[in-house]
């Protein structure tokens, strides 16, 4: 979907059975106005007639025209639901499939400013009223004014005189009705930002249950989640009040009108302007503009919401993709990685500052620093989430590179541990369809997780819950080092991967770990001292620079961070 699109785009997109659609429809509301006519015909010829037989065989015909026009028209009513409102499911399809293609897409700093409720309630909830107003919006206005123009003109062609007055109170109710849909849009917009708050923190609590019980803060939440809820009703009732509103008035304005309109039309029979058939048809008109009224009323509210939702589906389908970088370099294995006086900012914030350090093929490097030091930041430019000059892979500057030949290679574990539903097999093997059940094994046995498996009666089969619910904070750590492991990366990047664990379980696997990639490349970063302590090259950062850098026997001789680091944590030489 490009930038500005409307609902009428969406469906332009889908003209051949659009088409067929609105021919179905309009047949169906040109053979109901035919209905009346031949009602009011027989009112007419049976009011003028004295033979019973006559009058018989006419009653007989007429009810045989009434048959043919319901066959005809159940035809056409299929016609039209199939055409109409499969056009609105192939647009929910599309527009879905493109807008979690396009999050596919998104950088990564796209993410900072939207949280996974508003996101869900977008691609789910927004996308859903939009094809609600393709479908029963689009049918619903385009019903109601065609049976109003076909109204009229059968009107019409009956007495013009009669029309005339008709039209009137019709004229006056559009400019509600306009009014009424100018509501509706700004209103529904608030609803749907209140629905994606609501969302967000119901994701919240439950993927957080674990810690909410733990610290029995249920009633705490229960009082968030009331609150963001009865915001939610707020919004909705505003929108509520409006409607409710519109649908009596209209409502009153319409039978005035047909009461002034048989006042009109009984006088002129009288007069003889009209006959007393075709005032019944006259009538039965009138009754008949009912609907087209209250569609159209419809047709703004379903309308207006789906205006409101593609609004908020544009903003994120129409942000900038990450760059094409087909054309840049791929890289066959990596030798070394070196940064050269690197300096990032965010924001115009400064974050890193001269960063400049070189790790090779066979080795391994500890980051450690205080919260908000940069390191992330700098794990961030060396999986090019984030753009920086002078970092350089086998010589090469970053930026020459295609960043999924980089991601290919080096993989990124974060502290917070993503874990699939599903069963465990799948969530190592990151659902591969040949899964290589030995080399599950394997990395199931680098992150210390087989005793874990020995005990789940299941085994690999064993189920897992949404986001690993079933499984302890230090589990879903392993399991997530696993699923990094299966991939079989060239550089590891582990970050604060391990902080769920204790002591011992840490080092175990990371002497697993070492040795695993003894002929590769692994980065740890870690707050806790202990983690990196017997890494080869430890770098210390502090406000964006490298204040630091050598092995632990080398920083613990100088005054430092480092040195405080450990007195405060009161690390013991760990074993290589």
């Amino acid at each position: 979907m490009n930038k500005n699109k409307s609902l009428f785009s969406l469906i332009g997109k889908h003209k051949k059975n659009v088409f067929f659609g609105v021919i179905g429809l309009t047949m169906v509301d040109a053979i109901m106005l035919l209905i009346p006519i031949i009602v009011g015909n027989v009112i007419t010829q049976l009011s003028e007639m004295e033979s019973s037989a006559i009058s018989i065989n006419i009653i007989n015909k007429s009810a045989l025209y009434l048959l043919v026009c319901g066959v005809v028209m159940a035809f056409f009513r299929f016609v039209w639901r199939y055409f109409l409102m499969g056009t609105a499911r192939r647009i929910e399809r599309d527009l879905r499939e493109e807008y979690f293609l396009r999050l596919q897409r998104l950088p990564m700093k796209f993410f900072n400013n939207y949280n996974a409720g508003d996101l869900m309630a977008r691609g789910v909830n927004d996308i859903e009223t939009i094809k609600m107003a393709c479908g029963f919006g689009i049918v619903v206005a385009y019903d109601g004014i065609v049976l109003l123009a076909f109204i009229f003109v059968c009107m019409f062609l009956i007495s013009p005189e009669f029309t005339i007055y008709a039209s009137l109170p019709f004229i006056l109710m559009s400019f509600f009705i306009i009014k009424y849909g100018h509501a509706i849009e700004r209103l529904f917009l608030n609803v749907q930002k209140s629905f994606s708050k609501l969302t967000e923190e119901t994701r919240r609590i439950i993927f957080s249950i674990k810690v909410i019980k733990s610290l029995n803060d249920q009633k705490n939440q229960i009082d968030k989640f009331t609150l963001r809820s009865k915001s939610y009703e707020s919004e909705n009732m505003k929108l509520i009040k409006i409607w409710a509103g519109y649908q009596p008035v209209i409502t009153f304005m319409a039978g005035i009108s047909i009461l002034v309109l048989i006042f009109v039309g009984s006088n002129m029979v009288l007069e003889g302007k009209i006959t007393i058939g075709n005032f019944s048809s006259l009538m039965v008109y009138l009754t008949m503009l009912s609907w087209p009224v209250i569609a159209m009323g419809l047709a703004v509210d379903y309308l207006k919401r789906g205006t409101a939702c593609i609004t908020r589906v544009q903003e994120v389908i129409s942000e900038s993709e990450e760059d094409d970088e087909s054309a840049l370099k791929n890289i066959d294995n990596i030798e070394k990685i070196e940064l050269r006086n690197v300096n990032f900012s965010y924001n115009d914030s400064a974050r890193l500052k001269n960063l400049s350090f070189t790790i090779e093929k066979s080795s391994n490097l500890g980051i450690t620093g205080k919260t908000g030091s940069g390191k992330s930041t700098l794990l961030s430019l060396i999986l090019k989430f984030n753009k920086a000059r002078n970092i350089y892979i086998n010589d090469i500057e970053i930026n020459l590179i295609n960043k999924s030949s980089i991601r290919s290679k080096i993989l990124y574990v974060p502290q917070e541990p993503i874990i699939f539903s599903g069963i465990l097999r799948e969530n190592v093997s990151f659902f591969e369809n040949n899964v290589d059940e030995e080399k599950v094994i394997q990395c199931l046995g680098i992150s210390n997780f087989l005793k874990d498996l020995n005990n789940m009666p299941d085994g690999l089969d064993t189920i897992i819950g949404e986001r690993g619910l079933n499984l302890s904070g230090g589990q879903r750590q392993r399991l997530s080092l696993a699923r990094a492991l299966y991939q079989n990366p060239e550089v590891l990047i582990l970050d604060d991967t391990l902080s769920s664990l204790d002591v011992e379980t840490e080092l175990s696997i990371l002497r697993n770990l070492k040795k695993h990639f003894s002929d590769r490349i692994l980065i740890v970063v870690s707050s806790r001292i202990s983690t990196i302590y017997s890494f080869e090259n430890i770098l210390v950062l502090d406000n964006g620079e490298i204040i630091q850098s050598g092995n632990s026997n080398h920083l613990e001789n100088d005054e430092g961070l480092f040195k405080d680091l450990v007195k405060i944590q009161k690390i013991l030489p760990s074993e290589n």
